[in-house]
């Protein structure tokens, strides 16, 4: 989950000029400064949200939820998610899919968790959809349906959530509900390995190993069981490099990780 606070540069400006420093002649700590930045930031959002708006309401519940710029209290969130759903804010949605499925804020409530959550997919939320895709997978709290698992799964999967690229992968690895396609089962996992998804890493390692659907390339697959912290894998590649060979490896692996550092 996450949280989406904004402020132009301008009221960053105006307000971090407020506490240069203080009537005591002792300038606030940086943990004093940003939590009084959090409080103003919450006055301006809760008059912005009480004329309607739904981002508003949406960035007021969350700070409720997660104490920035006020107390917490599970209740006042659960009751501007409301405000903010109602206005079809699928951050909202998703957040109340949450807190109905966890009874925080709010009584347990299962069936109103799903409704949420299904709201917050249809939304475009893309960790809803992928939540969806899997309960769906799985027959959970819906009855198992591939097809509706793959609709759900591949909306997550185009907006980068990396489980569901990895689900794809095995979708048409395996041939689940589509012609098995070996190609497009190594594009999602790479898509996914590219995120840092330790199964589709190991999975890429043993079809480079194993030269399944793809060419043998115990360089490539000598790679992503790095990436994936493999040692058992990374042995069975070694046997096949030159001491050069995995040299070169080695720093493949060191650029792809300060690849993934740096997005």
């Amino acid at each position: 989950m996450y949280t989406r606070f904004a402020l132009s540069s301008l009221v960053v400006l105006f307000l971090a000029s407020m506490f240069a420093g203080s009537a005591w002649g002792k300038a606030p700590t940086g943990a004093e400064r940003e939590q009084e930045l959090l409080r103003i930031w919450y006055e301006i959002r809760e008059g912005v949200a009480a004329k309607g708006d739904p981002d508003a309401k949406y960035d007021v519940a969350v700070a409720n939820f997660l104490a920035h710029g006020t107390s917490q209290d599970y209740s006042k969130a659960a009751n501007w998610f409301r405000r903010a759903a109602d206005r079809g804010h699928a951050g909202a949605h998703y957040y109340l899919g949450y807190m109905y499925a966890m009874g925080v804020g709010v009584e347990s409530d299962k069936e109103s968790s799903a409704t949420h959550y299904l709201r917050a997919a249809e939304l475009g939320h893309p960790e809803a959809q992928y939540l969806i895709g899997s309960r769906y997978a799985a027959g959970e709290g819906f009855t198992r349906d591939r097809g509706e698992a793959l609709k759900w799964m591949t909306k997550a999967a185009e907006k980068g959530v990396p489980g569901a690229q990895f689900y794809l992968g095995q979708v048409h690895e395996l041939g689940y509900g589509v012609r098995p396609d070996t190609e497009a089962a190594v594009r999602w996992y790479k898509a996914a390995a590219n995120q840092g998804e330790k199964s589709a890493q190991n999975r890429l390692g043993e079809l480079y190993l194993a030269g399944q659907g793809v060419s043998r390339d115990s360089s490539e697959a000598y790679l992503w069981f790095s990436l994936a912290a493999n040692e058992e894998g990374i042995a069975a590649a070694s046997r096949s490099l030159s001491r050069s060979q995995r040299e070169a490896a080695d720093e493949r692996v060191r650029e792809h990780n300060g690849l993934a550092m740096t997005r």
